[in-house]
């Protein structure tokens, strides 16, 4: 025999919910944002996390920044191929036993052996990517470059599940602007030079970035003011409009734009019912503990 303290209830709203009534439905709406940002503590502190959060967005485009600065040098032959090879080098030797903290012999073979494939098969592509666009004017080149990178990162994984999140458009459309702006440089070593860049910034930094991202978050801030200052000093040897236009997009989307989100919150509403499905709660234990 059941006891008397069970009741046979299909659907309840609790005291600290409230309802919406239309025609046909009873909502169930909680509001516990409302309660977690009403304090001026935690409105301040979800706030700084969402702006320390940014800082993804900020160095992925701080990032394009410096491919395009990269771009201008070699085109304009401020800067010797060679030199721009050996920096490359050293960043992806120190980024790869930063990666990889224990390496062994046969690890190194196989890195060793990737790495001769890619060289290789980039010098001689080089040449074709060269000429590849020679009866494409240089504006449509520009504009396709600009759109091509814009598509980049609307598409690129900032962490978020989302069905927008598209990892290989993303990369692809990066690689295929860097083609097409490699296509302008004087000679085929500036191209090759350009092209191996490019797959070091939009292919093995974001992975190295992610790692140091989990490892050390405040490692990960430092980073974003690095990507920043590089941007405002050498875009300021460029031009000094470029700049003011770099600086302004930079405090929008770092500091304005999660003010926005932060304070739309209050007006977000989640809203639950019958028709949902049951989920379960599991209690995983951790495997190292």
């Amino acid at each position: 025999m059941l006891s008397n303290q069970y009741q046979k209830v299909l659907y309840d709203v609790s005291s600290h919910d409230f309802r919406i009534l239309d025609d046909d439905h009873e909502y169930k709406m909680t509001s516990e944002i409302n309660k977690s940002i009403s304090s001026s503590s935690s409105y301040h502190q979800i706030y700084w996390s969402t702006v320390a959060e940014s800082g993804l967005i900020t160095q992925q485009v701080s990032l394009i920044v410096l491919f395009t600065i990269l771009f201008v040098h070699l085109n304009s032959n401020d800067l010797q191929p060679t030199n721009i090879l050996i920096v490359n080098a050293l960043i992806g030797i120190i980024g790869l036993f930063l990666y990889r903290r224990h390496i062994s012999i046969k690890l190194l073979q196989e890195n060793f052996k990737t790495l001769s494939i890619f060289l290789l098969f980039g010098s001689l592509v080089s040449p074709v990517v060269f000429t590849l666009t020679k009866t494409i004017s240089t504006d449509t080149i520009y504009a396709m470059s600009t759109l091509m990178m814009l598509t980049h990162l609307i598409f690129y994984d900032y962490g978020s599940e989302s069905a927008m999140v598209q990892k290989a458009l993303s990369f692809s459309v990066a690689l295929f602007s860097s083609v097409c702006l490699a296509s302008r440089l004087s000679t085929s070593f500036h191209t090759f030079c350009l092209v191996t860049s490019a797959v070091l910034v939009f292919a093995l930094w974001p992975e190295l970035r992610k790692y140091i991202k989990e490892s050390s978050f405040g490692l990960f801030s430092i980073l974003t003011v690095v990507h920043i200052f590089a941007c405002v000093i050498l875009l300021s040897r460029l031009s000094l409009l470029h700049t003011i236009l770099y600086s302004l997009a930079i405090l929008c989307l770092t500091f304005l734009c999660p003010l926005w989100l932060v304070s739309l919150q209050k007006y977000k509403i989640s809203i639950r019912g019958a028709w949902e499905e049951a989920v379960v709660p599991e209690q995983i234990k951790d495997k190292f503990a």
